[in-house]
């Protein structure tokens, strides 16, 4: 195995960790989202409104992922020649 390839294996393994990660922050950040869109919602909640707020609270899970691929570049240490 090369350096080069040895540096591969481990970037790759830091951006699979660092989407688990955004992923899970993403995750809590919808059922946040969720919990106070529904505490605040108008009663009753019909099934358009409940649905619109999952669907609006899920949009939080993809710029977890992306907030935590973002933060692994910028923490990515430069590789010179």
């Amino acid at each position: 195995m090369t350096p080069r390839d040895s540096e591969s294996a481990e970037r790759r393994a830091r951006k699979q960790t660092a989407g688990r990660v955004g992923f899970a922050m993403g995750c809590v950040a919808a059922i946040v989202a969720a919990g106070i869109n529904f505490a605040r919602a108008p009663r009753p909640v019909t099934l358009g409104v409940g649905l619109l707020i999952v669907l609006v609270a899920a949009l939080n899970i993809p710029l977890g992922i992306a907030v935590g691929l973002l933060g692994e570049r910028f923490s990515r240490r430069r590789v010179e020649p």
